[in-house]
């Protein structure tokens, strides 16, 4: 291996991958670092007992639109992405404890689901129905320089301008902004929710074939049938900073040279380890320490003895499953929710090849602190048993084993390192609260000239979230870093 390129990118996840080939693609020397046996980041591909999935239950790519389809588009990879439509099942806990659930259909083109439906399920009177309808009409027709300005916006603020306010319909926003965000509803600001939400009533979405960690594989072969090159179980120790500038990395094992360094191991890493707090300024490092992370996730996995359950998606809630700032820290501190959200995934419902004929995996889990080292993970886990064992009792006869429990240490290991207290475990990245994300999202650009930061944490626009931005984030910084390449190509003092 050479010990000399143009760019190294550390991390492989979705944006450190596609960033790197792109760039190989436009001739670029490149060599991509990943300290995992595999590329793909929290959406890594894992193998349990001959099913192939991710470590947490993953959902929604356009069918064709979104990061995704343009950067394989870019790549000359298209065929490649398939996107495997499917019903998603609801199931929602009315306050007297009975479940009713409803089945979204995803169809090409879409066609939202009828709201009275939902409406029925909640008992809405017409009054209510009337005030929700308002609210949900007001979401999805909110033009662009509205949502723009919902920045500084928090959602429960949003709503709380509405009344009356049908508390079923706060509760459920509530919940889709744990789905959109990983965040609670009084940090994450309306104009996030509002993106994923127009972009869920426009679209249909499904699951990639294969799963997602197949799609960073592919575009690594992309890296490399361009001339990159890939090189996993390598852990970056240090990113080299040389005269104020960046010089490269240093392994366990080894030096490797370079101009520009783009880091994927997310910006608290980058800046507080890899880098190191002397080369930069104190007031941008004070800035990085105060980027808050999303919430956490933990979740496990179900093998059944037979196929039981006919969907591909579950998503499970009730009006006290959300967390808000007030419930997030009681839980942080031991006093349990009433109930939790709950996603499951079947990947063999979209894509039968993943998995063993006769059987069924179940991938599952709920929100959680993204602490490592918080203790109460376990105990939401145990909840999220007792409410799929309520909401779906058919499964029960038929659970073969429970699978590789994961949370916010395995999470942090995975994929970032924890460098302060409280972080390292998050789901999705920095970047969800108010004043941190939309047009206020971290400048991939940092401070030292060459060193660039990818993935969810910095560089994306996109109104989609999770691995959307990291990937939106890959071809907005490959352009970035591209252009820098050449200025320093026309410039006399390099």
């Amino acid at each position: 291996m050479k010990k000399n390129y143009d760019v190294i990118v550390v991390g492989g996840g979705p944006g450190g991958t596609c960033c790197a080939a792109l760039l190989a693609k436009k001739g670029m020397n490149v060599l991509l670092l990943e300290k995992n046996e595999r590329v793909g980041g929290k959406g890594m591909r894992v193998s349990v007992k001959g099913f192939q999935t991710e470590m947490w239950p993953m959902n929604f790519i356009p069918v064709k639109s979104g990061p995704w389809m343009e950067a394989f588009k870019a790549l000359g990879i298209e065929s490649k992405l398939q996107v495997v439509l499917s019903d998603i099942a609801t199931y929602y806990r009315r306050p007297d404890g009975k479940w009713v659930h409803n089945v979204t259909r995803m169809t090409d083109p879409y066609v939202p689901p009828d709201p009275n439906i939902i409406f029925d399920q909640w008992n809405l009177n017409s009054a209510e129905r009337e005030a929700a309808l308002k609210l949900l009409a007001d979401i999805a027709m909110m033009p662009g320089d509205k949502i723009d300005s919902l920045d500084q916006t928090t959602v429960k603020e949003f709503l709380d301008q509405y009344e009356p306010m049908p508390w079923p319909l706060y509760s459920y926003i509530a919940y889709l902004t744990h789905q959109f965000t990983v965040g609670v509803i009084d940090l994450v600001p309306m104009s996030e929710v509002t993106k994923a939400f127009q972009s869920l009533m426009n679209t249909a979405g499904g699951y990639p074939r294969g799963g997602y960690g197949r799609l960073v594989e592919s575009m690594a072969e992309v890296a490399k049938a361009n001339g990159g090159e890939v090189k996993t179980r390598t852990r970056v120790e240090r990113i080299i900073i040389e005269d104020g500038r960046a010089g490269g990395v240093m392994t366990t094992d080894s030096v490797f040279r370079a101009p520009i360094v783009v880091s994927n191991a997310g910006i608290h890493p980058t800046v507080l380890k890899l880098v190191g707090a002397e080369h930069l300024d104190k007031s941008y490092v004070s800035y990085v320490r105060s980027l808050l992370p999303s919430l956490g996730f933990t979740g496990a996995r179900y093998i059944l003895s037979k196929p039981v359950l006919p969907h591909a998606y579950y998503q499970i809630w009730s009006e006290n499953s959300w967390f808000d700032l007030a419930r997030y820290r009681a839980a942080v501190m031991g006093e349990m929710p009433k109930d939790v959200t709950v996603s499951i995934c079947v990947p063999t419902n979209y894509d039968p090849e993943m998995g063993p004929p006769g059987k069924q995996l179940l991938v599952l889990g709920t929100n959680c602190s993204p602490a490592p080292e918080d203790r109460t993970v376990r105990s939401l886990m145990k909840m999220t048993d007792e409410v799929i064992a309520e909401a779906l009792p058919e499964i029960l006869p038929f659970i073969e084993s429970k699978e590789g429990y994961a949370g916010p240490a395995q999470v942090s290991a995975l994929s970032r390192d924890q460098v302060l207290p409280g972080q390292g475990g998050e789901a999705v990245g920095v970047g969800v609260t108010v004043g941190q994300c939309g047009k206020y999202k971290p400048s991939a650009r940092s401070p030292i000239p060459g060193l660039f930061y990818v993935g969810f944490d910095a560089g994306s626009t996109s109104g989609l979230m999770g691995t959307h931005q990291a990937v939106d984030s890959g071809m907005r910084v490959a352009q970035m870093v591209y252009h820098y390449h050449l200025e320093r190509l026309q410039s006399v003092w390099e």
